[in-house]
């Protein structure tokens, strides 16, 4: 039951965050690739909080990392990958962790399309660079991922409660 009530809270902060996007805070201008922090000075702080966690889990991932990666997530939080099952479990995203790292390799680095953060609630939108790769099973494969985050504030500390991807097929846009 707490499944469907995070899984439908995200899915109304999301439609909900889509939708404000337009009237929240003014990203500061920044260059291409960059992160698109608010000129807020309140507001950039809080989202410079929810980027060290997204931006901790891109380390873990690198570093093949299940433990820290796990850990970056609430305990009734899910995990939505292509092609792979609901991991709605603490022991769910640890074996899917595990088996992706038995046959992947990741040097990602993550472009930030939007750090929006709503309350206790944030939604982060990523999507890697143009050239970006795996080694998947010992090949190089072209990596056409875009995430979304969504983060929410537990006890002090933010809490990744969905992490989603999907593929783009145009590479390097968000």
């Amino acid at each position: 039951m707490k499944h469907r009530v995070i899984v439908g809270y995200a899915a109304s902060v999301f439609v909900a965050a889509s939708f404000v996007l337009c009237s929240s805070a003014p990203l500061a201008a920044a260059a291409e690739d960059s992160i698109p922090y608010s000129s807020d000075p309140t507001m950039s702080a809080v989202q410079h909080e929810v980027y060290d966690v997204v931006n901790r889990y891109q380390d873990a991932l690198n570093g093949k990392d299940t433990n820290t990666i796990v850990g970056l997530f609430a305990d009734d939080s899910v995990a939505e990958w292509n092609n792979k099952r609901t991991y709605a479990t603490r022991e769910q995203r640890v074996a899917g962790y595990d088996a992706l790292f038995r046959i992947a390799n990741f040097s990602t680095q993550f472009s930030y399309d939007a750090i929006s953060v709503y309350g206790d609630t944030a939604v982060v939108r990523t999507h890697h660079h143009v050239g970006a790769a795996v080694i998947e099973n010992g090949k190089k494969v072209t990596d056409y991922n875009r995430e979304v985050f969504v983060l929410r504030k537990i006890d002090g500390a933010w809490k990744i409660v969905l992490y989603t991807f999907n593929t783009d097929p145009k590479q390097g846009e968000g």
